[in-house]
């Protein structure tokens, strides 16, 4: 029935382009059977599903070959192939020149849920049947073997497409090569694409080209530029001005040309658009065009204001500047002329706080005494004039350690006085260098011992003032807790006394100062400092120190 055969190969062709593109996506994988184990030879196994169950699968499947596919239930035998090895194999028997096809396409044995596929099996080979869940080769339970037909081989061809350009004078010409169906598609564009495809029997060459796309090959019109008349030159219109730069002594001549272009419209040429073209040119001013130029206005320049010499005392200072005045005219040539004039400007101003706190403070009584069997530093400084401090506690008293960490008391008044470094004024009573061990004072290198050889004290607002003080000497009453004895009633200035009026928050007396002051103290008398002496009084070392301002002078 070659009729009938004819369209079923048909469908499988159809089909079997649609299977094959399912097989891109789905390849055909191997369950976990080992071949080795297994008798009779292997191809790929499969898993087995119900729809691989049916020839109509495998005609589908393989339909590039024109399968032809027969079923056989069981581990049975047909004219096609026989059951050996005891049920476990299927071997092909030799393929018939009568049998539709001239070769076998395809062998499947199924056994468990296992599909054991060769394709092109060769007639006389045992082939194994898969294995079963328990791991051991099962009996087939069904085989499909399927006939193919080799298809003919086509013929190759190369498809060939060429073209003349069309011209103002013809159109183009198109040439098609032959033994090819072609097929067109007109674009927006108004070129044509060609596409070539192989007729019945043919082939293309691998990588041959195959769709070309061809302009349109009508003969040109004048829309293309090249097959107008000639274009007519445009029209052109001048226009001069001048501008007189008086900064720069120069004449701008500007000329601005109108041109009108002939356009084309899509039959003639046309007068278009006009636009302008812009040219510059310079040359010198002459004297007359220099003289109508405005002269450049009268300058007045002020030079910062310098201070003057101030001292420390002052507070305001003069300060001087320079005001030049510039003024032109014009000489002989129109050339503009400078003149110019000096005039020296005054004027005062208060000096800022910072300025005044560079002068130092002037001291007033600073000296160390003794209250009692207690040392005190006693003092009192003023303030540079027109220096105002933040608030009435100001001043910081700081003891300079030459060799370690300074004693530093801030938020002190302008006068005073304060407990020495050291000092105790309650019981137990205690003295710089000397220390309380099991109830005896010892003599020790702590305790603010280093005060006592000569100490340096400054005091500090903003101004500052430093004077070196020396601790009371062995003969005072507070020199140390050998000689005070704070347990003798008779003692005159034990502090314990009702009748002592001393301040219990400073440890110095509340009235005048007490006839008890230390028997070596000191004592600086502002005119000592005001005149820049340097003093050495009962043991104290005075140190002065000037400032220099930062601008201007003064003196201190």
């Amino acid at each position: 029935m070659p009729y009938a055969r004819t369209k079923k190969t048909m469908f499988k062709a159809i089909a079997g382009a649609a299977l094959a593109a399912s097989l891109v996506v789905a390849p055909l994988v191997a369950t976990g059977a080992s071949a080795a184990t297994l008798i009779g030879a292997v191809g790929v196994l499969e898993p087995a599903t119900s729809t691989e169950n049916s020839v109509e699968y495998w005609e589908t499947r393989f339909a590039e070959h024109q399968a032809d596919c027969y079923k056989v239930e069981g581990a049975n035998s047909s004219s096609h192939g026989t059951v050996t090895d005891g049920g476990k194999t299927i071997t092909l028997k030799p393929y018939q020149d009568s049998w539709p096809g001239d070769h076998w396409e395809a062998l499947i044995i199924k056994a468990g849920n296992t599909n054991n596929v060769i394709q092109h099996p060769t007639a006389g080979v045992a082939y194994a049947s898969p294995e079963n869940g328990g791991g051991q080769q099962a009996t087939v339970s069904h085989w499909i073997v399927c006939k193919g037909t080799t298809p003919a081989t086509p013929t190759v061809v190369t498809p060939t497409l060429t073209f003349s350009v069309p011209s103002c004078l013809a159109a183009g010409e198109l040439i098609k090569g032959l033994g090819v169906e072609w097929t067109s598609v007109l674009n927006a564009n108004g070129s044509t694409t060609w596409t070539a495809k192989p007729l019945a029997g043919t082939v293309f060459a691998e990588g041959v080209q195959t769709q070309w796309t061809v302009p349109s090959l009508e003969r040109l019109t004048t829309a293309v530029e090249a097959c107008r008349p000639d274009q007519p030159p445009a029209d052109e219109t001048s226009v001069l001005s001048f501008k007189n730069d008086c900064a720069t002594t120069i004449v701008i001549t500007t000329t601005t040309t109108t041109t009108i272009p002939y356009v084309w419209d899509g039959k003639s040429w046309v007068a278009g658009e006009s636009f302008d073209t812009v040219t510059t040119a310079e040359r010198p001013m002459t004297a007359a065009e220099k003289r109508d130029c405005p002269l450049p206005d009268t300058k007045v320049e002020y030079d910062s204001w310098v201070d003057g010499e101030w001292k420390c005392g002052d507070t305001q200072v003069t300060q001087t500047r320079e005001v030049t005045t510039t003024v032109y005219e014009y000489d002989e040539q129109a050339t503009p002329t400078v003149k110019s004039s000096v005039a020296i400007e005054t004027q005062t101003r208060d000096l800022t706080q910072a300025e005044i706190a560079e002068c130092p403070m002037l001291p007033g009584s600073i000296l160390s005494s003794c209250v009692g069997d207690v040392p005190y530093l006693a003092y009192g400084v003023t303030l540079p004039e027109g220096y105002i401090a933040d608030n009435a506690t100001p001043v910081t008293i700081t003891f300079v350690n030459p060799d370690g960490e300074d004693f530093v008391i801030a938020n002190q008044p302008l006068s005073g006085s304060i407990l020495w470094p050291g000092a105790s004024a309650v019981e137990p009573k205690m003295w710089p260098g000397w220390a309380l061990v099991d109830g005896e004072y010892v003599p020790t290198d702590g305790n603010f011992a280093w005060t006592r050889a000569g100490v340096t004290v400054r005091f500090d607002v903003n101004p500052s003032y430093e004077t070196v003080i020396e601790y009371p000497q062995a003969t005072a009453l507070c020199a140390s807790p050998l000689l005070a004895d704070p347990e003798d009633p008779t003692d005159p200035t034990d502090p314990t006394d009702p009748s002592d009026p001393t301040d219990p928050v400073t440890g110095v007396p509340a009235g005048e100062e007490s006839g008890a002051l230390a028997v070596t103290g000191s004592s600086v008398p502002v005119w000592a400092i005001g005149g820049g002496a340097a003093a050495l009084l009962a043991g104290i070392a005075l140190t002065v120190f000037g400032v220099t301002r930062r601008r201007g002078v003064h003196t201190s």
